[in-house]
């Protein structure tokens, strides 16, 4: 959901989807100020549709977080306030938490070979300008790939709902930008669960959880003592 390849914006899906895919493509270019009005006229021209797909894809974005209306204004790109930002990694913490417990249960192999290839690949990635996209995809994928493979729609459907494309996007950007040695954390994670070992499992991901909520907090300019 977060790889927006030029090519998905044409095939066949309705006007909305690929208007809500070219938004989404601009959010995470930074094409869109924080806080700044987004006009609907103007978004369906740069589109070229009409108004009411942009209406169908921003009410879309609005519901994951992304967008939100201000009466009197209207639709602007959310900025990450320090409520917000703690309000969605607690159920963050909760859904991934109870994943990883799941998948550490449950798994099957044909699911683990694939979860340890992309978490393979994301380890062993360097972060820099040239590698980004391709870290935050791979970023993005290792976990909406596991609680998909929790086999839990709840779950799937709770974690977008937290708005944990715009939580991993900023965390893990803001993270390995000031690392320049990978931990190996998304390996240990899956060998955690390959060990069938839920505890360590859990005590894994919230400790990675953690240090992506600090880093989303310092990506909003806030500290976390502040009210």
């Amino acid at each position: 959901m977060l790889q927006v390849a030029e090519e998905d914006l044409d095939g066949m899906t309705t006007a909305a989807e690929r208007v809500y895919r070219l938004l989404l493509k601009k959010i995470f270019d930074n094409e869109f100020e924080p806080g700044k009005r987004l006009p609907r006229r103007k978004l369906a021209e740069m589109a070229g549709v009409s108004q009411i797909p942009v209406l169908e894809a921003m009410k879309r974005l609005e519901h994951e977080g992304l967008l939100e209306y201000k009466p009197r204004w209207g639709c602007v790109l959310a900025a990450p306030s320090v409520k917000r930002v703690r309000d969605m990694y607690a159920l963050r913490e909760a859904i991934e938490c109870q994943v990883v417990r799941i998948l550490a249960a449950e798994i099957d192999g044909p699911h683990l070979a694939r979860l340890t290839e992309i978490a393979r690949e994301l380890d062993e990635l360097r972060y820099s300008d040239e590698t980004e996209r391709r870290f935050l995809d791979l970023h993005h994928s290792v976990h909406m790939t596991m609680a998909e493979f929790a086999g839990r729609e709840s779950l799937v459907s709770a974690l977008r709902r937290a708005n944990l494309i715009w939580m991993l996007w900023n965390g893990a950007k803001s993270i390995r930008s000031k690392v320049s040695v990978q931990d190996g954390w998304h390996m240990m994670l899956v060998n955690a669960i390959r060990a069938g070992d839920p505890d360590q499992a859990e005590r894994i991901m919230r400790s990675h959880i953690d240090q992506s909520y600090k880093a989303s907090l310092e990506s909003a300019g806030a500290q976390e003592n502040t009210p």
